[in-house]
C-alpha cells in the first residue's frame, strides 16, 4: 500500500480500513464484552489519539516511517517480555497503558499488541479480550478518521480508497477465523511476531532509502 499511496496517506487509510474488521468482531463477539476494562483503557485514549493524529500530521514523511518501523518492531519484545513475567493488571496501570496506547494509535500503526498483555493481565477470559480489544480498536480508528478528517489528511480519494479495503476485507476476516480455529496459540504468536517484523523493517526501509 506504502508504495502506491505514500506514508503520509497509510495512517488516514488505515483508520477507515480497519474500521470494519474492529466493528464486526466486536459485534459478534459483543455477549462477552467487559465494560469496565472498555473504559479503563477508551476513556483516556481517546483524548489522546487526537492528540497523536495532529502530531502525527506535523511529521515529515520519512519520520513517519520511522516513528511507524520503531513501534511495530517495540512492540514484539515488549509483548513477549510481558507475557513472560504474567503482569498483573491493576485498575490505574490499565488506565495508564490506555493513555500510552491512546497516543501512539493516534500516530502510529501497530500499538495495539502492547495493550495485549495488559489487557489479559487485568483478568479477562480469552472471548472477553477479543470482544473488549475489538471495541477498544473500533473506537480508537473512529478518532483517529475523525481527527485526520477535520485535519485536512482524509479527502475524497483517501476516503474511497479506505472504503473499498475495508470491505475487502471482510471475507479475509471469515477466511481468518477458519485458519485460527485450526492453530496452535504458539503458532499463532509466531505468525503474529513474523507479520510484525516484516512490516516495521519495511518501514524502516522507507525511513532510511
Amino acid at each position: 500500500m506504502t508504495p502506491i499511496i505514500g506514508i503520509t496517506s497509510v495512517m488516514p487509510v488505515l483508520a477507515i480500513m480497519l474500521l470494519f474488521g474492529s466493528v464486526s468482531r466486536a459485534w459478534v463477539n459483543r455477549a462477552d464484552f467487559h465494560r469496565e476494562a472498555f473504559c479503563r483503557v477508551a476513556i483516556p485514549a481517546l483524548p489522546m489519539v487526537v492528540i497523536g493524529g495532529i502530531f502525527y500530521a506535523q511529521l515529515e514523511p520519512k519520520m513517519i516511517a520511522l516513528m511507524l518501523g520503531s513501534v511495530v518492531l517495540a512492540s514484539i519484545p515488549i509483548r513477549r517480555i510481558a507475557k513472560l513475567y504474567e503482569i498483573k493488571t491493576s485498575r490505574s496501570m490499565l488506565s495508564g497503558v490506555g493513555g500510552v496506547f491512546g497516543f501512539l494509535a493516534g500516530s502510529s500503526t501497530g500499538p495495539g499488541l502492547l495493550l495485549v498483555p495488559f489487557v489479559l493481565g487485568y483478568g479477562l477470559s480469552r472471548t472477553s479480550f477479543v470482544a473488549t480489544l475489538a471495541a477498544i480498536a473500533a473506537l480508537t480508528h473512529i478518532a483517529r478518521a475523525a481527527t485526520f478528517g477535520s485535519i485536512g489528511l482524509i479527502g475524497q480519494e483517501i476516503l474511497i480508497l479506505g472504503l473499498i479495503s475495508g470491505s475487502v476485507t471482510i471475507p479475509g476476516n471469515m477466511l481468518g477465523k477458519i485458519i485460527l480455529k485450526k492453530m496452535t496459540n504458539h503458532n499463532h504468536e509466531i505468525l503474529v511476531d513474523l507479520m510484525a517484523f516484516g512490516g516495521g523493517v519495511n518501514f524502516l526501509y522507507l525511513a532510511l532509502a
